[in-house]
């Protein structure tokens, strides 16, 4: 299942430490853990789905640069998804590739294709944490999520968009080893059974970065953003992608996604 989890603002984010765990009982453990069931229901069913990214990096010195890419995705039937991403812009980095298998309470399998040195790299469980593409998602950031690599606990329900509206927040425990992260911290629109927001916290404690989406839109009985920005809380450095032209069952198969096929799928 894919969830790319807006819009509430963070005051001095990088000093915020991860909620307690002191507090926390059987009881928040469940709901946190159906929250998060039913999130992967009702996104569950899709098939495929291939969609067009452009993103934009932002320094913290005012520069920018673009990337232009497209991102397919194979639903898993009774193991995990497939993604591939393959980016066309900029030139220096058209052609590059990669290809995530997405495994239940263990490392993601994950390859890279490298166009220059036309070599596929397959990457160690201990290396997901190292910058994708130049932005601020990592590679274990692009993976799909499965539900049975985490457990969980609510945290609260909050006001979301709308006057009246009420979001659900869980943390989001890591069971798989070399994640770089402690927890996330997720906020959800029950309205969508969507994210809104998720808040990443490093291995002391401290929220690193933080995912906003933006402008979803409902393809059938699936819903998708149109923009998501993850931005470094540390720096303020900032990474958006505007999504475009989702197109649900493309007749995507596992045997095109491999990691033997990948310079074809560079070209």
């Amino acid at each position: 299942m894919n969830t790319l989890p807006p819009l509430l603002a963070l005051a001095a984010g990088h000093l915020l430490l991860a909620p307690t765990v002191s507090a926390s009982t059987p009881e928040l453990r469940e709901r946190g853990r159906e929250i998060a069931l039913t999130v992967d229901r009702k996104d569950s069913g899709y098939g495929d789905y291939v969609v067009n990214g452009r993103m934009t990096l932002n320094r913290p010195d005012g520069r920018s640069t673009e990337r232009s890419f497209q991102m397919s995705t194979l639903e898993g039937d009774t193991v995990g998804d497939k993604r591939l991403v393959v980016f066309s812009q900029p030139r220096d980095l058209a052609g590059f590739a990669s290809l995530t298998f997405s495994n239940a309470q263990a490392a993601d399998d994950q390859w890279i294709y490298l166009p220059a040195v036309k070599r596929v790299k397959r990457l160690a469980a201990r290396d997901k944490t190292g910058s994708f593409g130049g932005s601020e998602f990592t590679y274990e950031d692009i993976t799909t999520w499965q539900v049975e690599n985490y457990d969980y606990e609510f945290v609260q329900d909050e006001p979301c968009g709308e006057p009246q509206a009420t979001c659900h927040t869980i943390a989001n425990l890591p069971k798989y080893a070399h994640s770089g992260y402690s927890r996330l911290v997720e906020t959800i629109d029950p309205r969508i059974w969507q994210p809104v927001r998720i808040v990443y916290y490093d291995k002391v404690g401290q929220a690193a970065k933080r995912l906003d989406f933006h402008d979803y839109q409902q393809y059938g009985t699936y819903w998708r953003p149109g923009r998501i920005v993850m931005t470094n809380l540390q720096d303020n450095a900032s990474s958006q992608i505007i999504w475009d032209d989702y197109r649900f069952n493309t007749g995507l198969r596992a045997a095109d996604m491999t990691d033997s096929r990948l310079p074809s799928w560079s070209r």
